[in-house]
């Protein structure tokens, strides 16, 4: 990831045509390679994610990724969104949203044994890496971003001055990354020091969406939606150099593989896999909004 970024941000497209055609050579080279390496690897860990293979329910559910060993963790709930787990605990979180519309957090442990209803009013975002924490939003016209204790059910609010559409918390815990809706009805994406040292906005692009962002492991990459090209694309960003990558892979809500070579995201109402770089792709399930755990 890093090499490729390095590449696209040093030569851009102001070169002659002889010179791009020899980058354009070079990144094709860059890419065969780790996409050969990922793809001889076997893929590692399970996809947590909302089974919507019966019409009307939906159920929490992982799978391996090459689409066998599906395990269903709940009965049927009434809408099961963007689940999440926390390595540290064994906990996993998800928002079930009510059919009036209400929405509520609830933590199950990893074999799905035990369950317990943690808030009302807010849509789970995730978890903190030492998991004693869960980041939440309210689910009114605030919006607000909130950091809640488990132990204590103590909530402290991030004052980031627009609503959040949704959040992740860096494998450091020293940072929060969020999507907030702007005044012209788009999406710009916020860093947010948890050591009190301040917001960095990351994108000021009016008319474009960039939402739903999630950190890659090694906490200085971000994966994230933009629709910056007519339609909902993966992005990912190093915010080392604030540069981007587009590895055209058209869906919604990534999730990246423990080894940082993986991604899994929704297309349509269905679980689709690819190498990070965007080949290899493939249709695994019927479900949406996928996490991918180890």
């Amino acid at each position: 990831m890093k090499g490729r970024l390095q590449i696209v941000r040093r030569f851009g497209f102001a070169v002659p045509i002889f010179g791009f055609l020899v980058l354009w050579i070079m990144c094709g080279t860059v890419f065969a390679v780790e996409v050969a390496n990922n793809q001889t690897a076997p893929l590692s860990g399970k996809i947590l994610y909302v089974d919507t293979s019966e019409r009307g329910k939906s159920y929490l559910a992982t799978i391996l990724p090459n689409g066998t060993g599906k395990n269903r963790l709940t009965p049927a709930y009434d809408n099961i969104v963007f689940p999440k787990y926390c390595e540290k605990s064994g906990w996993i979180g998800f928002t079930n949203q009510l059919p009036d519309m209400r929405s509520e957090v609830y933590l199950l442990n990893r074999d799905g044994s035990k369950v317990k209803k943690l808030l009302d009013g807010a849509s789970l975002e995730a978890f903190s890496p030492d998991g004693k924490f869960i980041l939440y939003t309210t689910c009114d016209k605030d919006a607000g971003l909130y950091a809640y204790s488990i132990a204590s059910k103590n909530a402290v609010k991030f004052a980031v001055g627009h609503p959040v559409t949704a959040a992740d918390w860096s494998p450091s815990g020293d940072w929060i990354v969020a999507s907030a809706l702007m005044e012209d009805g788009t999406n710009d994406l916020f860093l947010i020091s948890t050591l009190a040292q301040g917001i960095l906005r990351l994108t000021e692009t009016p008319g474009v969406n960039e939402s739903f962002p999630v950190f890659f492991r090694d906490g200085r990459t971000l994966a994230f939606i933009t629709d910056r090209n007519g339609r909902s694309e993966i992005e990912y960003m190093n915010l080392d150099r604030k540069d981007s990558f587009r590895p055209l892979i058209v869906g919604l809500y990534p999730s990246i593989s423990p080894d940082d070579g993986w991604v899994t995201y929704q297309i349509g109402e269905e679980i689709g896999v690819c190498a990070e770089v965007g080949l290899g792709k493939k249709v695994i399930t019927a479900g949406r909004t996928p996490s991918w755990i180890k």
